[in-house]
This record gives C-alpha cells, sequence and structure tokens, in this order.
C-alpha cells in the first residue's frame, strides 16, 4: 500500500519549524507529557485547516452555472475568511511588537530588574494559543 505524501516547499517547513520551536520556548523546563497535547492539537488543526481550505480540481465541469456560481459564492467566503484571519494576526503581530518595543525601551532606558520584565514579555509573546490559535 503506497501512501501519497503532498511535496511541501521550505518557506512551508521553516514555518512549521518555528512554530514548534515557540511551543518549546513556552513550555521550556516542563516534562514531555505536560506539552505533549499541545503539539497534537497544533498538529490536528494543521489537518483540518489544509483540509477545509483544499479543493479537487476537475470535480465540475466549466457548464454547470449553478455549480460555477456555487463555487464562486465558496471562494468569496474563504476569501473573506482568509482576509479577516489576516486582519486578526496582523493586529496580534502589531501587538506584540508594541509589547517587545515598550520592553525593549524599558531596558534602554537603564530599567534593571534582573530580566522579569523580558521573561514576562517573551512568554506573552510566545504563548502556545498564540501559535496554535484556532482559525475561523
Amino acid at each position: 500500500m503506497g501512501t501519497q505524501h503532498a511535496p511541501a516547499d521550505a518557506g512551508e517547513r521553516k514555518l512549521a519549524a518555528a512554530e514548534l520551536d515557540d511551543i518549546e520556548l513556552a513550555n521550556a523546563g516542563k516534562p514531555w507529557a505536560s506539552w505533549k497535547n499541545i503539539i497534537v492539537e497544533w498538529h490536528l488543526q494543521a489537518l483540518a485547516d489544509t483540509r477545509a481550505e483544499s479543493w479537487i480540481p476537475g470535480m465540475s465541469g466549466p457548464q454547470e452555472p449553478a455549480v460555477e456560481q456555487a463555487l464562486t459564492r465558496f471562494y468569496r467566503h474563504h476569501m473573506r475568511a482568509t482576509i479577516a484571519r489576516l486582519k486578526a494576526e496582523n493586529t496580534e503581530l502589531r501587538r506584540k511588537l508594541i509589547d517587545a518595543a515598550a520592553c525593549a525601551r524599558f531596558y534602554a532606558n537603564g530599567g534593571t530588574d534582573s530580566g522579569v520584565r523580558a521573561q514576562v514579555v517573551l512568554t506573552t509573546l510566545v504563548q502556545p494559543e498564540n501559535v496554535a490559535a484556532p482559525r475561523a
């Protein structure tokens, strides 16, 4: 029994590796059993997202106007959902950048706290729920 594998480009591989690194950083020092479920959930969410966004070419012909209209509506819906998700991610990234800049300013202005503030900001920047947030 052969198994088919879709080719993954280097960018997808790097993104997955970065997301897993973020999960590891957020759970540093914890035993594997406590954060294994986070990785499983991340993986299952990625599979669900891929299945939801996949389309098999050739399933309908251009000669069917009702199917064409349904596909057009389907793609419009997914485009709106994708744009909304990207806007939300962009807003979250901007918030993280502002938090990181505030932390850097604190230390640049001579603030000292033995790295407590940096640790708090770093932890909030790489929280697992930010890495594998469910997509609408």
